[in-house]
């Protein structure tokens, strides 16, 4: 898929052996104050390799890459919330509810690359049956709480400097062609 973002953006969902080229991203395209917003402490060369070593690319897990060319400039991941007070409805072969995490290249940022990740992933997410979407971020990464609500997230709750924020599937949105399993 080509978006309206510039500059011209592909999007696509990554596999499992595309983590070289999400470790590559991480390390190469996002600064210190990037990797905190995404991953709300601070991120080592170290503790990258073993978040994205441990990363799922299926069984409840999305991840979708944004491309400039060849070029790997966003990685949004959709995880499967398991149980919990807002997600209980959430069980194996029924998932409904799942958290966003996203993350763009410096360079970009700003661009409309975020933006067209989001879109993507959202409808991805409503596609395939969920009908909630929670993101976190942290209170001081205004460009992100904006774009949120831009997109229709509003916010449940503030704790220890982090808002909590979710979208819902859209009335009248079709029915899950291929769900997000567990």
């Amino acid at each position: 898929m080509t978006t309206p973002a510039s500059p011209p953006i592909t999007i696509r969902a990554l596999a499992a052996g595309e983590r070289e080229a999400v470790e590559r991203f991480f390390l190469e395209e996002l600064d210190d104050i990037a990797l905190y917003w995404r991953f709300f402490r601070t991120m080592t060369p170290m503790t990258v390799r073993a978040y994205v070593a441990q990363m799922r690319f299926d069984n409840g897990c999305v991840v979708f890459g944004a491309f400039y060319g060849e070029r790997l400039v966003g990685v949004a991941e959709l995880t499967a919330i398991t149980g919990g007070e807002m997600c209980a409805e959430n069980r194996p072969g029924a998932l409904s509810c799942a958290e966003l995490g996203i993350a763009v290249s410096n360079q970009l940022r700003q661009k409309g690359v975020g933006r067209a990740l989001m879109e993507y992933l959202l409808g991805q997410a409503w596609t395939r049956g969920l009908k909630r979407i929670q993101l976190s971020s942290l209170r001081d990464n205004h460009p992100m709480l904006a774009l949120a609500r831009r997109l229709g997230f509003k916010a449940l709750r503030e704790e220890s400097g982090e808002v909590i924020m979710q979208a819902l599937r859209p009335a009248g949105w079709p029915q899950a062609v291929s769900p997000l399993t567990q």
